[in-house]
């Protein structure tokens, strides 16, 4: 019953983080972006992800040079989980 009330967006971001962070760092990966299976050689969302996970590997300056949001994105991103965590935890215990 508790886990029906922790905001999915939460859950989805913070699964999305988990599996950058737990990415291999590679260059040749599997990936389920339309602009690399269409051929473009360039995509800016795929340089953001690249650029979060080199983060989580410590390389920084890598991931200043592959997207440099990537370090803005993870703050963002994780400030997103903490203010819904306490919307979540205040409003625990109320009734529906």
């Amino acid at each position: 019953k508790m886990l029906k009330r922790i905001p999915f967006e939460a859950i989805c971001w913070l699964g999305a983080l988990v599996l950058l962070a737990s990415a291999e760092a590679a260059a040749d990966h599997f990936s389920l972006c339309p602009l690399q299976h269409a051929g473009f050689p360039f995509c800016p969302g795929c340089g953001l992800g690249r650029s979060v996970n080199l983060l989580f590997h410590g390389e920084i300056s890598a991931s200043l040079q592959m997207h440099p949001l990537g370090i803005f994105a993870v703050i963002v991103l994780s400030l997103r989980i903490v203010d819904l965590t306490k919307q979540y935890l205040k409003h625990y215990g109320k009734s529906y």
